[in-house]
């Protein structure tokens, strides 16, 4: 049974099985879906086209087909978060994933190692290009779907929602002809989006004459403007092996999907103090973490303060749905964890409509912390001082924090304290 936040009923909006891409009553879904499974020898296939077309409809990120001992769980999700949308017989499970994995080009017989593969976007009615992973477990295949969004407007650092002084920050830093540039932040927290925006920003102004290079695992999307290359770790064309390699393809930018290993972040450095501009990502907590992640891998200080031109640490923030928000009065103590006196500002939260499915929230927004490597940040680097050391002194420079600025979005109304909460919990001492 379908399962949403605000349970709120979405008006009837009728559809054919994958004819018609606007979405049906969360409630509706699975009882549609069972009855073209059963409606004869190509009820997979429809049911398959119908859950891709409602997927998108419903703006979803991705598919989640997951087998249990006696159905299988359909989710979406939507804004960051899974939804429960549907729960299939398990008898028809095998037909499903054998129809998705043809449309995504994996061999249909494989079922007991993970696989991935790619779904066009002409194969599909409705559809735009997907990511397929097939991943085994005790009762059959698992199946994500990521939906691959190729909205032009997606890659606009303005669209972003960051404010204003970051995406100023950001076309300082780029504007440099060499260095490291390094985004972190935990999985689907939109660093892939703003580094595609970062190299659109690039070539954008810096047109033609720019050499732009991109190593990933894998390409989420095709860009006109760049050499993409997708590594691939069982022939040992690893992170590192691809950097080294591409140096000699005469490159000015080059983005690398990410920082992993001691091996890479040394080449990482490397390029970046040979005249190279590399913009990748790396797992840590905060932007003052980045370079205490990186003297753990053996990154010597002095080279870290010599090519890192600054850090952005991000987070995606759920908006209120603007066709249903409406003013609301968080907890007392719930507002005083992000501000010890917090004002009378006009908190607001969506109370659900057919617009945001009756969840409440519709798209997100970017909330971060840009630490450029300024000169008393660069001695603080120097002198290995702890991470929360090197966040004081950033913050003495003049950032600000991503605790602050998600509690900003939420003062004025655009997000929930409770959605703050969810993406950056207040650690209590």
């Amino acid at each position: 049974m379908a399962v949403v936040n605000k349970r709120k009923e979405v008006a009837e909006v009728e559809t054919a099985g994958g004819g018609d891409s606007r979405p049906m009553p969360f409630s509706e879904l699975e009882q549609h879906f069972i009855e073209l499974l059963n409606s004869g020898s190509t009820g997979a296939i429809q049911m398959v086209d119908a859950v891709l077309a409602q997927a998108l409809a419903y703006r979803a990120s991705d598919v989640h087909l997951e087998p249990r001992e006696r159905k299988a769980i359909l989710r979406y999700r939507i804004d960051g978060l899974l939804h429960p949308v549907a729960q299939l017989p398990a008898e028809h499970h095998p037909k499903v994933v054998g129809r998705i994995k043809v449309l995504s080009r994996i061999v249909t017989y494989q079922k007991d190692l993970p696989q991935d593969g790619r779904i066009d976007g002409e194969s599909v009615p409705f559809a735009k290009p997907m990511r397929v992973s097939t991943y085994p477990t005790v009762y059959g295949e698992k199946i994500v779907i990521r939906v691959l969004d190729k909205d032009p407007t997606l890659f606009s650092l303005d669209a972003l929602g960051f404010r204003p002084e970051i995406v100023a920050g950001l076309r300082r830093v780029i504007a440099r002809p060499q260095g490291v540039f390094l985004l972190t932040g935990p999985a689907s927290s939109g660093k892939t989006t703003s580094i595609y925006a970062l190299l659109d920003e690039l070539h954008r102004v810096r047109g033609s004459t720019v050499n732009i290079v991109t190593i990933e695992d894998p390409v989420e999307y095709r860009l006109d403007f760049a050499t993409q290359t997708e590594i691939n770790p069982h022939l040992g064309f690893t992170f590192d092996a691809a950097l080294r390699a591409v140096l000699r393809q005469d490159p000015e930018v080059i983005m690398l999907g990410e920082v992993r290993d001691t091996d890479t972040a040394r080449a990482v450095i490397q390029a970046g103090l040979t005249g190279h501009f590399v913009i990748s990502t790396i797992h840590a907590g905060t932007a003052a973490g980045v370079s205490t992640r990186l003297i753990e891998m053996g990154i010597e200080p002095y080279m870290i303060t010599s090519c890192l031109t600054g850090v952005l640490a991000q987070r995606l923030l759920r908006k209120n749905c603007p066709d249903c928000t409406a003013p609301y009065d968080p907890p007392e103590t719930l507002r005083k964890q992000y501000d010890p006196n917090p004002d009378s500002s006009a908190f607001k939260h969506g109370v659900g409509c057919a617009s945001c499915y009756g969840i409440g929230y519709r798209s997100r927004r970017a909330v971060g912390e840009l630490l450029p490597l300024s000169e008393k940040v660069a001695q603080a680097v120097l002198g290995r001082k702890r991470t929360g050391d090197i966040h004081q002194v950033a913050i003495s420079e003049g950032m600000i924090p991503l605790q602050q600025d998600a509690f900003s979005v939420a003062q004025i109304g655009e997000t929930t304290l409770e959605e703050v909460q969810r993406v950056l919990p207040i650690e209590k001492n």
